[in-house]
């Protein structure tokens, strides 16, 4: 091939125009422009997946391992339910003569079905449950049949854990042994032994069984573990399930549930109506005491004044006067009530108290909805408090779920206060209006006869005391009735029935659940594994993060053979012994020479496409001088410093080889020539560049060794007389391949780069980091190089781990 002319050194615009339009190629690849308008490729995650496949496969195995582990120790559990509606049974029963019911179904601030639904999952409910059914005994495994149980009664006082009930089963009967105490009864008799009673109806088909004694309030908390209501949907319906590891027992306690709820709402609904019945006699008692004096009053006047002229006028306004009086009678006694109703909640306000429970109960506050309304709030809030704090397991003060009642409770007790309040002070504004209204009549009749007025006002006292009699005794009438036909607002809809089977079958199902639950686990773990890789693994990361195109990828260079790989002679030298084949620098084992030892292989392959697209996909005159280095050492330029230069002397090229490497020179140990005379000796004027420069035994190729090692080598190689070298060589030699320290190692590199055509950067797949090699980069651009491209050396073969530009592994590996 004839010399090339060696290209001009461009201007400073030409230099920026060249490297925007590199730039500008880079980033229009297609995978940038999908990366830019679509976020990560889907095939992205698919190589990730498939990168960290065994992360994936062993999170599948991991949870469907602990699932099949999980499922084999499950005790099969079933599940049964009932039905209750809320209904009004003494409107039922006693029509209009009922009073109406402040029970609070019809409340204005809460939804009435869920409230009963937390009273039936309440603590009294489930301990009537774990009394009537002797829940306390606890079987030890899950395989005791319950239908054979029943009528178990444990003692309150008897401790958790005091002993261990032990059955035997004959074919006569059942021996029992508790607390040192032993006793036998036959089947279907009471079994009484050491304070434990409960009747065994038959044999359990088993010899003997055990059963711990539990704590009362853990067994309750187990039964309210198992209650499931649900209220359905549009109706006053509660549907009641419950959970248990034995199908009869399940059965069981749904219908002891249902009945307890239904007796305890009956119990409180008794108990209300009682208590205004209490209020309403008291009450009617009192007022007969004053009709009775307003009564004798009025006969002893009429015997002190033997005869009067009334008049029509006089009739009318004491007509009117007595409705008046009569009304105001009305909202004074209300007034009272409220008075007195707001004086007890000003005081103490607990649940509890009487006298609260009876006001709350009267004919005046039991019209007014909203209050009655406020008050039921009040009092289930108030009973939630005590429940939570009262008792062996009640909770501190300072437990979150008492403080969150006792707010609650301190809210509505507010809102009652302030509702109560308000009817008061209506209430004496409407007194005090009748009041004006009646001083004014009393004015319009102060001329008639002053015994006339008398016997009027006190008539009118008699007639207002007898009304509120009658209405008090109607009240005391329906107050009765409500006690005596009061059934509560429970109604059981039908009974529960024993499961037929245990729920939670499909084993199947669930281990492919889990399945598919573990390899998304996984999936996502290599997903994360994959975004905290930092490190450039494949082209598209060398285009995206330096701006520069990859002119090539580096494979893995296949071990050759003793008998394959020969040695290197140069002339008068012995035969260099054949070297390992290693790939960086600092690898185990010299450099290698792949483009020598092994033409077919795939990494010959890749250097002579390197050289190709040096040669003409740069869009300008060819280079003469080229700076191959790093951001950091150990990523192969060395290697590919060599084997590119080799490419080129095959291509019939004059190319010269300096190994300005001078702290860690590598290039004469791999074409076997001495280190000195080299480059510093001739930079010096020590030695004649005739006798620096080398042949090799590739045919074309000529190598300037590092020399001897230099404590200033930086600025040894960024002088004037380096400059002068390379101009002396670029019209010697077709290409000069200048091998440089890494960029973040000194800055040799940089100063090299300025004086070079070009300059090719070397980036280790799967360990060069992206902020290096774009630091390195920036580093070299801000003093005005010109790097034309980067390569990618992937030497542990992870670029075919990322699924793109490596067809060519697999195309040449059998060659």
């Amino acid at each position: 091939m004839s010399e090339l002319t060696r290209r001009p050194t461009p201007l400073p615009e030409q230099r920026e125009q060249a490297e925007r339009t590199m730039v500008l190629r880079s980033s229009l690849t297609p995978d940038a422009v999908t990366a830019a308008g679509e976020g990560i490729p889907l095939r992205d995650y698919v190589s990730a997946i498939r990168r960290y496949l065994w992360l994936v496969l062993a999170s599948g195995a991991l949870t469907v391992g602990v699932a099949a582990w999980r499922l084999h120790g499950e005790v099969p559990m079933y599940t049964t339910s009932t039905s209750v509606r809320l209904s009004d049974a003494k409107q039922a029963m006693a029509g209009s003569m009922a009073s109406p019911s402040g029970d609070g179904l019809q409340g204005y601030y809460t939804d009435p079905v869920l409230s009963q639904i937390q009273l039936l999952k309440s603590r009294a409910v489930a301990g009537a449950v774990v009394d009537s059914l002797g829940l306390r005994l606890q079987p030890v495994g899950h395989a005791f049949p319950y239908r054979v149980l029943r009528d178990v009664r444990v003692p309150d006082d008897l401790p958790g854990g005091a002993d261990t009930l032990r059955l035997a089963f004959a074919a006569g009967g059942v021996e029992g042994r508790f607390r040192g105490q032993a006793a036998r009864a036959a089947y279907g008799q009471p079994l009484a032994v050491g304070g434990l009673a409960l009747t065994v109806d038959a044999g359990a088909g088993t010899s003997a069984a055990a059963f711990t004694v539990l704590r009362r309030e853990d067994a309750i908390n187990g039964v309210l573990g198992g209650i499931q209501a649900r209220p359905r949907e549009m109706t006053n319906v509660i549907d009641i399930g419950y959970v248990a590891p034995d199908p009869d027992l399940a059965q069981r306690v749904v219908n002891t549930t249902a009945a307890s709820y239904r007796d305890l709402n009956a119990s409180s609904a008794r108990q209300a109506s009682h208590r205004r019945r209490v209020f309403v006699e008291e009450q009617l008692h009192s007022t007969d005491s004053l009709l009775v004096v307003a009564q004798y009053a009025l006969s002893a006047f009429r015997k002190g004044v033997q005869a009067f002229s009334p008049r029509e006028k006089f009739t009318a306004t004491q007509a009117g006067l007595s409705n008046l009086q009569i009304k105001r009678q009305d909202l004074q006694l209300e007034l009272g009530v409220y008075r007195e109703m707001a004086q007890k909640l000003g005081t103490d306000g607990l649940h509890g108290d009487q006298a609260l429970a009876a006001l709350a109960s009267s004919p005046q506050v039991v019209n007014n909805g909203g209050i009655v309304s406020l008050y039921d709030q009040f009092l289930r809030y108030q009973t939630a408090h005590d429940s939570a704090t009262l008792g062996g397991w009640g909770a501190s003060g300072r437990n979150p779920d008492v403080i969150r009642v006792d707010s609650m409770r301190r809210s509505a007790r507010n809102r009652l206060t302030a509702a109560v309040d308000a009817r008061v002070t209506a209430l004496q504004a409407q007194v005090a209006a009748l009041d004006q209204l009646m001083a004014a009549d009393a004015a319009s009749i102060s001329g008639l006869p002053d015994a006339e007025a008398e016997e009027t006002r006190l008539s009118r006292q008699v007639e207002t005391l007898q009304k509120l009699v009658d209405d008090l005794l109607l009240e005391k009438q329906k107050a009765r009735i409500d006690e005596a036909v009061e059934q509560g607002q429970v109604e059981i809809v039908d009974q529960a029935v024993v499961p037929g089977g245990p729920i939670g079958k499909g084993m199947r199902q669930k281990l492919f659940f889990a399945l598919l639950v573990g390899l998304m686990l996984g999936a996502g773990g290599a997903l994360v594994l994959d975004r905290m890789n930092t490190s450039i693994t494949r082209r598209e990361d060398v285009e995206g993060a330096l701006h520069v195109p990859a002119l090539g990828i580096i494979p893995r260079l296949a071990q050759v053979e003793p008998e394959r790989r020969p040695g290197l002679r140069l002339p008068g030298r012995r035969r260099l012994p054949s070297r390992r084949a290693g790939h960086a620098d600092g690898d185990e084992g010299a450099l290698a020479l792949v483009t020598l030892t092994d033409l077919h292989s795939a990494g010959s392959q890749a250097y002579r496409k390197l050289r190709t697209h040096l040669l003409f996909s740069h869009g300008g005159p060819r280079l003469k001088t080229v700076v191959v280095t790093s951001a950091g050492a150990g990523e192969g330029k060395s290697t590919l410093c060599s084997n590119l230069a080799v490419t080129f002397a095959q291509q019939h090229m004059r190319v010269l080889l300096v190994d300005c490497d001078l702290r860690r020179a590598r290039l004469h140990e791999v074409f076997g020539t001495p280190r000195v005379p080299g480059l510093p000796e001739v930079l010096e004027g020590r030695d004649a560049l005739a006798d620096a420069v080398r042949p090799t035994a590739v045919e074309g190729l000529w190598l300037l060794p590092a020399g001897r090692l230099t404590p200033n080598a930086t600025e040894l190689l960024g002088g004037a007389a380096m400059q002068a070298l390379l101009d002396e060589l670029a019209g010697s030699y077709d290409l000069i391949l200048i091998d440089t320290p890494p960029v973040m190692a000194a800055a040799d590199a940089e100063v090299l780069g300025v004086q070079a055509d070009a300059v090719l950067m070397v980036v280790r797949a799967g360990q060069t980091e992206r902020q290096s090699a774009q630091y390195a980069v920036q580093q070299l651009r801000a003093i005005g190089a010109r790097v034309v491209g980067a390569v990618l050396n992937d030497p542990d073969e992870k670029v075919p781990n990322y699924g793109n530009s490596a067809y060519y592994y697999d195309y040449y590996r059998d060659v």
